[in-house]
């Protein structure tokens, strides 16, 4: 009897260690598709800071990142416009905690006019992770690297525009997105025109910049399509609190935004300090802002568009013909 007892107790250990094999087997594969250019510990890390603490992450975090990432040989090439996974001087950012069905679709179109030499970065929540890797057509964009799935903090729950506006104005996404210099920031409601003869890179440049926001609604730029310097960006949360600091005209995080960098151009200008200057705040004018984006303000060939189905409904007919795209926008 004893033998017997014996012998069930090694076919129940085998038939444990099998089990967990297969299931040690079957997160490492999950990982690795969704993030193809990290290592196992990298995720992990990633994630234990992301649930220990909604605040932002310690800026050594960031730069090891950076530091691991470049020490496996990965870099961009800027001359043969390829990537392969390591962020450099640029960067596309879509945040969405939850999955959209034209997320994809949008991605991708994304990925394709800005080209190889632009990693895009989804940042989601666990949950939307899964959504996201069921696509076979991005599944491809994730194995080489060009489009990256990033994990939230379980505390970021966008339900309502204060939220958003909290959400970006402190540093976890800016010190996140180190080493990059250019962050091109997107929403689910906005897009690029393949026609457009100018690219994205032809305003770096600026310090800030998206679609002109009409005079009676406001001032500055509309972020949901917006250019920013990621350092200037980080400067301004070192020297201002946006809970602390909000002032009539600061309803959303991108005017609260644009406010400090004109109130820093201000005490540039009464020192001499002239925009184009290396350091300086460049923030261009309503004329170029309108080339980059259209939102309330009118352009005939932008190079994108934000919330054209709210706002500029009565130019659908002329964005048929120039950005036919941006049917794949969000209307809510």
């Amino acid at each position: 009897m004893a033998l017997i007892n014996t012998i069930e107790e090694r076919r129940r250990k085998s038939r444990n260690i099998l089990l967990s094999a297969f299931l040690i087997l079957l997160f490492l594969w999950t990982v690795k598709l969704c993030f193809p250019q990290s290592t196992i510990l990298n995720v992990y890390s990633q994630h234990t800071e992301s649930i220990s603490t909604s605040a932002p992450p310690p800026q050594q975090s960031t730069t090891n990142k950076g530091q691991s990432a470049s020490q496996t040989g990965n870099k961009i090439s800027l001359e043969s416009g390829s990537f392969n996974g390591t962020l450099a001087t640029k960067a596309a950012v879509i945040v969405e905690t939850q999955f959209r069905t034209n997320l994809i679709p949008l991605v991708l179109h994304f990925s394709g006019v800005l080209g190889p030499s632009w990693p895009i970065l989804i940042y989601t929540s666990m949950e939307s992770v899964g959504q996201f890797s069921a696509s076979a057509a991005l599944n491809r964009y994730l194995k080489s690297g060009t489009v990256q799935i990033r994990m939230l903090p379980q505390t970021v729950l966008f339900t309502n525009s204060d939220s958003v506006n909290e959400f970006m104005t402190t540093k976890w996404l800016w010190e996140d997105l180190a080493p990059a210099k250019h962050i091109l920031i997107f929403q689910s409601d906005s897009m690029l025109c393949a026609n457009a003869a100018r690219s994205v890179d032809d305003y770096f440049a600026y310090d800030f910049v998206g679609a002109p926001v009409a005079k009676n609604l406001g001032k500055g730029y509309n972020g949901g399509l917006s250019l920013r310097k990621r350092s200037t960006t980080l400067n301004i949360l070192e020297k201002w609190d946006w809970q602390k600091t909000k002032k009539e005209g600061d309803r959303f995080e991108d005017q609260w935004y644009f406010n400090r960098m004109t109130e820093i151009q201000k005490e540039e200008q009464k020192e001499g300090i002239q925009p184009e200057e290396e350091g300086a705040i460049n923030l261009p004018t309503i004329e170029v802002a309108r080339t980059f984006s259209v939102e309330t303000i009118d352009y005939p060939h932008p190079l994108g568009v934000h919330q054209v189905h709210m706002w500029l409904k009565e130019q659908m007919l002329s964005l048929d013909e120039w950005c036919p795209e941006y049917k794949l926008c969000s209307e809510g």
